[in-house]
């Protein structure tokens, strides 16, 4: 008697052989591994990969709707299912098993093992061969759907944040400055004050919106501040020098800072960074520049805190008119005007709008619930296949278990070939494919 061979798709067509490679796991795997090198690329080396992380944001997003179109449709046939016994699906792991018959006690068999582990069992059959469905958690089959939904979420919360979001780095505010972001619509950052010591020194910033909306707001190295989509985080802090200047009648004198579009001004605020240990200011119509040096301690001078030396040089002359060392406060007279020294701290920002936040917590919140759900209770599927051969009955046996979880079809099939060979003869035997 010639065997009946269960119906197991071989052959695609091209449009059904495309969805599925572009839908694959695998290219769904390799689109993450791009996508995340790219960012760690845009974070460590503040490279500008902008375009590059849209291609690879649109090119996800496509597959994952691909796959969430996919799991939708096999939930949806879940519930309305046309064929009460669905054929094998490709690309399943199968097992034959050669059993001793007759067909129904072989049928009554399996069966009672798939009794054993799933909720819903359908079988047909005639004298020669029968056919058997079973199901497993049928409604978990919409969890895969929302690990899809909320990946497409975060996707879009990184778009929005590449298309709209913007940073403003190096903002160093010395306390009572202030700092006007015009990509934030002209929000003003203002540094009240500092506290504390390195690396818990907390910052105190008053956050003014154009309208006149303002909040204060605190900033620690660990734990930046928040308005809104509008981020804050404190960089570093240091030392800074705040300096002015008045001549022999009490009037004030434009200082100038040293520095590429140096700030102007009769209150000078000179910030340290954590690399710099060299700064300058200028009084330009006394034609007299300084330097300033920052030294943490001074041991040959017999000074153990942090201390400034400033040195004052006239035109090109090579040699400083004035050089003396500033540890908390000083006053000092030069020709006819007398500079007012005193050690103050500066903190560097970092300024951030994220408005695609809300799209990426609760997109990465669904995916995580999703994922949780399928692991835990997902839907599984059964499929078997008995045929009469002479005196025996090959069994053909196929499952479906966790969609995030390669090995958990193949695992599903062998609980199920094991449970069947606990009840065959000596004489049976299985083949895998």
């Amino acid at each position: 008697m010639m065997t009946l061979s269960p119906d197991i798709p071989k052959r695609r067509d091209i449009p059904d052989s495309a969805w599925r490679i572009s839908s694959a796991a695998g290219v769904t795997i390799a689109l993450l591994a791009l996508l995340a090198v790219t960012l760690i690329v845009a974070v460590a080396f503040k490279v500008n990969t902008g375009i590059w992380l849209r291609i690879w944001l649109a090119a996800l997003a496509y597959n994952l709707t691909l796959r969430l179109a996919n799991q939708a449709r096999h939930a949806w046939l879940a519930y309305h299912r046309v064929q009460p016994l669905p054929p094998f699906p490709a690309d399943l792991p199968v097992e034959q098993i050669t059993l001793s018959g007759p067909l129904d006690a072989t049928l009554a068999r399996v069966q009672d093992i798939l009794d054993a582990r799933y909720q819903i069992v359908a079988a047909e059959h005639d004298a020669t061969r029968a056919q058997l469905h079973a199901e497993r958690h049928r409604l978990a089959a919409w969890w895969p759907a929302l690990v899809y939904v909320g990946s497409l979420l975060v996707l879009l919360g990184l778009l929005i944040n590449d298309a709209t979001g913007w940073r403003a780095t190096d903002i160093a505010l010395a306390p009572n400055s202030s700092a006007t972001l015009a990509q934030a619509g002209g929000l003003q950052i203002t540094l009240n004050e500092i506290t504390g010591t390195e690396p818990r020194a907390t910052s105190t910033l008053i956050l003014t919106q154009a309208d006149g909306r303002a909040r204060t707001v605190h900033v620690v190295g660990n734990r930046p501040a928040r308005w809104g989509n509008f981020w804050i985080i404190q960089r570093a802090t240091g030392p800074a020098l705040a300096v002015s200047a008045q001549d022999a009648n009490g009037r004030p004198l434009l200082l100038q800072a040293l520095i590429s579009g140096g700030e102007v001004s009769e209150h000078l605020h000179i910030p340290f960074g954590q690399t710099q240990t060299e700064q300058g200011f200028a009084i330009p119509t006394r034609d007299l520049a300084f330097r300033v040096v920052s030294y943490p301690a001074l041991p040959e001078r017999d000074i153990a805190s942090p201390v400034f030396l400033v040195e004052a040089y006239h035109g090109d002359e090579p040699a400083p008119v004035l050089s003396e060392l500033v540890e908390d406060e000083a006053i000092l007279a030069l020709d006819d005007l007398t500079l007012t020294l005193r050690r103050d701290h500066h903190a560097t920002l970092e300024a951030t709008c994220l408005p695609g936040l809300g799209p990426l917590f609760s997109g990465g919140l669904l995916a995580l619930v999703g994922l949780g759900l399928t692991l835990v209770r997902g839907y599984a599927e059964a499929w078997g296949h008995l045929a009469v051969q002479g005196e025996t009955v090959i069994a053909t046996l196929s499952a479906s278990a966790c969609a995030f979880a390669p090995l958990s079809s193949r695992r599903e099939l062998a609980h199920l070939v094991q449970a069947l060979e606990h009840t065959a003869s000596p004489n049976d035997a299985h083949d895998t494919h």
